[in-house]
């Protein structure tokens, strides 16, 4: 963690090499949006990230890298999944029994592989699907985040 300290964000880029958001985002072929995000720290794509810094290198006239830069990205987080596991699929007439999982995953992949022993113990539910909720949600007075930091190594 360190290490990231010594890292610049954007927003001092950004300081010290003015840029008007939505042109900077253009030329890095990135939504607005996104470089807002990154500009506040919120998760972005890492894809995004490169994308981002790619365009930065070129208006600074610096040769940036993502060592050099503070942006969080989507890789750095686990995900909010739903994994619905039932007797019918979704949507159709049958009112069977549902269940439902709430796990944080890298990806669908990785949801299917930590939900894998949950849905082994319900062998009756043979119809499973999976929800990405990034944006978390709300069930009475408990409120779920979107996602999670990971657990860095190191």
């Amino acid at each position: 963690m360190h290490e990231r300290r010594n890292k610049l964000t954007l927003e001092q880029i950004r300081t010290l090499f003015p840029f008007d958001v939505p042109a900077q985002a253009g030329r890095a072929g990135v939504s607005s949006e996104t470089l807002y995000s990154a500009l506040q720290m919120y998760p972005i794509s890492k894809k995004d990230a490169e994308n981002i810094t790619s365009a930065l290198s070129e208006h600074t006239g610096l040769a940036l890298s993502s060592e050099q830069l503070e942006m969080v990205t989507w890789e750095d987080f686990l995900l909010l999944w739903v994994v619905r596991a039932s007797s019918s699929a979704p949507g159709s007439s049958g009112s069977g029994e549902v269940r439902y999982h709430l796990l944080y995953a890298r990806d669908q992949d990785h949801a299917a592989l930590l939900a894998r022993e949950w849905l082994g113990q319900l062998p009756h539910l043979p119809v499973c699907s999976f929800t990405a909720c990034p944006e978390g949600f709300q069930i009475g007075e408990i409120s779920l985040p979107g996602h999670q930091q990971r657990e860095m190594d190191g």
